[in-house]
């Protein structure tokens, strides 16, 4: 049997093995309802609200209508007003939740406790009248009243104009952080517990019969590796759906989505080649549960430095802590792909960055497969790295 035909099996069976666990199927449909959730929420949030109801007693008043509209412009709202013969009609009304507020005689009436947005708009809208009322009670003509109550702001320029789809960019440069994030440490761990349960139930003897142990790493580095690329990619395409129910003016948000989706995917790949060997090779030194949360927290100390830094590059994505963490390994795994997203990133630091993390991965690999050659058939307590490497060059 060829190399590349005992890796493939050796995947497969991997890959269906983690596909089929309840824990990994309740986690995919949770992310994915949850992925889909936030698309109606965020339309909601974006529709245009329904303008404010606002009783008014007796006629409406021109110059309370203006101030009213004025205030409300501030908050982008529309105020409606509804004039009643009495004020138990508009009472009535109010308490039916036909009007929002009831405006009678110069007061304000409210049906329990003052909302806090429409009652900034009524107070505005009254004081605006005073301020008018006095002014024309000083006689001030209008060009001495706005220079009196509003002077004119300093002259002011932008050397770049913002863009519309910054902040979309930020959002999503975030999600996909905390997925890569996730994704790494959620399979890296799989791989790592994997390794652990077949030398605990001494399954490994019978799989080592047959192959090699850099046979055995590669195949389970692959087969769990690919569930994270179906895992990536069910949870971009409602990502996508999710975008297709946002609409944000001059922003395209699904083609936004597929960069994100793409450029998530591709450092998912490197990121996890580089931890799922540590993972695996660290996974192969301990035969006990007991011992495998002291031995998963040496990656973890590398990939959480990585995320906190890709955070702190959707601030400032050209700043020198974002700039040296998207080139050194293996923290460019989570840094890079913020930087991507939110900037343009000059080609040749893109490829640096690849060339680099790519030796890491060469190195490490080298290094793993020996550990883990050196310790998978040591039962009992946990084996120390220095003798699982003495062990593999044997």
């Amino acid at each position: 049997m060829s190399r590349l035909r005992q890796i493939g099996l050796i995947a497969w069976r991997d890959f269906l093995q983690r596909a089929r666990s309840r824990a990994f199927l309740v986690s995919m449909f949770i992310i994915v309802a949850l992925v889909l959730g936030v698309g109606p929420l965020v339309a909601q949030e974006t529709r245009t609200p329904e303008p404010y109801q606002i009783g008014v007693v007796g006629a409406v008043d021109p110059q309370l209508a203006a101030a009213l509209t004025t205030a409300a412009a501030v908050f982008d709202r529309g105020v409606e007003l509804v004039p009643f013969e009495d004020g138990a009609a508009a009472e009535a009304a109010l308490d039916a939740d036909d009007v929002d507020v009831v405006i009678e005689a110069g007061s304000v009436v409210w049906k329990s406790e003052p909302r806090l947005q429409l009652g900034a708009i009524v107070t505005a809208a009254f004081q605006t009248l005073h301020r008018n009322q006095a002014i024309a009670d000083l006689g001030l003509s209008p060009d001495e009243a706005a220079r009196l109550l509003a002077p004119p702001p300093p002259p002011s320029r932008s050397l770049h104009e913002p863009e519309p789809a910054d902040v979309p960019k930020q959002i999503a440069s975030y999600v996909g952080s905390i997925l890569l994030y996730i994704s790494i440490l959620m399979f890296g761990q799989f791989v790592m517990m994997g390794v652990m349960e077949e030398k605990q139930s001494r399954v490994v003897e019978v799989v080592l019969s047959r192959t090699r142990p850099t046979m055995l790493l590669a195949g389970k580095v692959v087969g769990i590796g690919a569930l994270g690329v179906v895992q990536l990619v069910v949870i971009g395409v409602a990502a996508l759906l999710m975008a297709n129910m946002v609409e944000i003016v001059d922003v395209d948000l699904a083609g936004l989505g597929v960069r994100v989706v793409l450029t998530v995917l591709f450092w998912y790949l490197l990121g996890y080649t580089l931890f799922a060997v540590m993972y695996a090779a660290l996974g192969a030194t301990i035969s006990r549960q007991e011992d495998a949360q002291g031995v998963a927290m040496l990656p973890i100390l590398l990939i959480v430095p990585g995320f906190f830094i890709s955070i702190a590059a959707l601030e400032d994505p050209n700043g020198a802590l974002a700039y040296f963490g998207s080139l050194v390994p293996p923290f460019s795994a989570f840094v890079m792909p913020t930087r991507m997203t939110v900037t343009d990133v000059p080609a040749w630091e893109v490829g640096l960055s690849i060339v680099l993390i790519v030796a890491m991965i060469y190195a490490i690999l080298r290094l793993g497969a020996r550990i883990y050659q050196g310790s998978i058939l040591r039962f009992g307590a946990k084996v120390r790295l220095r003798d699982a490497w003495k062990a593999g060059g044997e």
